[in-house]
């Protein structure tokens, strides 16, 4: 049975018309590719200019907005293809998009392998 929460309730919860979603990736670098430059790329080319966070490392991690509201699919067609067109990436997976405040973890099997 469906809780009924006010507007108020569901703003606070993140719940309803205010859940918001990111996307968990993870990635493997070839073998003598610096992870200072992919992050530093992955920020410069990816995460500011389209008002995103990031969480993580080179290895992975996970992608918010930068203000309240979700990333789109199109944000995460556009990280698809930054991972496919880097040549220091060997593999790298992503999730769908996932709830951002009550997903603890993606596990790889609900990733996508999306290069290698």
């Amino acid at each position: 049975m469906t809780k009924h929460r006010s507007r108020r309730q569901r703003k606070k919860l993140h719940v309803g018309e205010f859940q918001e979603f990111g996307i968990a990736f993870k990635a493997k670098l070839k073998e003598g590719a610096r992870e200072e430059l992919f992050v530093d790329a992955l920020l410069d080319e990816l995460i500011e200019p389209k008002g995103l966070e990031f969480g993580g490392w080179a290895n992975g991690g996970f992608i918010t907005k930068a203000v309240r509201g979700s990333v789109s699919l199109e944000d995460r067609t556009t990280l698809i293809d930054w991972l496919r067109a880097r040549s220091d990436v060997a593999s790298a997976r992503v999730s769908d998009l996932v709830d951002v405040w009550y997903t603890d973890f993606v596990t790889d099997d609900v990733m996508t392998p999306v290069v290698g």
